[in-house]
């Protein structure tokens, strides 16, 4: 007969093991959760989410560091240790930085606040200043 002591041990782990396994499933709804609210976010939201740079320069070297790593994905969406963009909604997210970037940008020069469709306007000139860098690129 088994040493109820080793039963007892047995019975912990699997006990242990169950709890983590329920913890990890928990999380991973809960980070599902999360993106599905950001993607569901309307778009003047996402400005007051983010950090803005308080200087133009800052906002310059932050939408240049973005329209990089958006090129590198746009020539090679795998590479990863390039661009740092995961997917197609990364990229989203970073097209939307960069329209975010460029308001802030025009604020930071005396422009009037702009609205969603100016924003809309800034990311597909965004979305298409890539594409054509990119056909000349090729």
């Amino acid at each position: 007969m088994a040493d109820p002591l080793w039963v007892l041990a047995g019975l912990a782990a699997t006990s242990v093991a169950g709890l983590v396994a329920t913890l990890g499933r928990y999380r991973r709804r809960r980070q599902a959760a999360a993106r599905a609210a950001d993607r569901t976010s309307v778009r003047g939201e996402a400005s007051r989410e983010l950090h803005l740079p308080p200087t133009i320069e800052a906002a310059e070297r932050e939408m240049a560091m973005l329209l990089r790593r958006m090129r590198a994905y746009l020539r090679d969406p795998y590479d990863y240790a390039t661009s740092r963009i995961v997917g197609e909604a990364a990229f989203e997210t970073c097209l939307d930085r960069a329209g975010i970037l460029g308001a802030r940008i025009a604020e930071l020069g005396g422009a009037a606040p702009a609205g969603p469709l100016e924003h809309e306007r800034t990311r597909g000139l965004i979305l298409e200043g890539l594409m054509a860098g990119r056909r000349m690129a090729d």
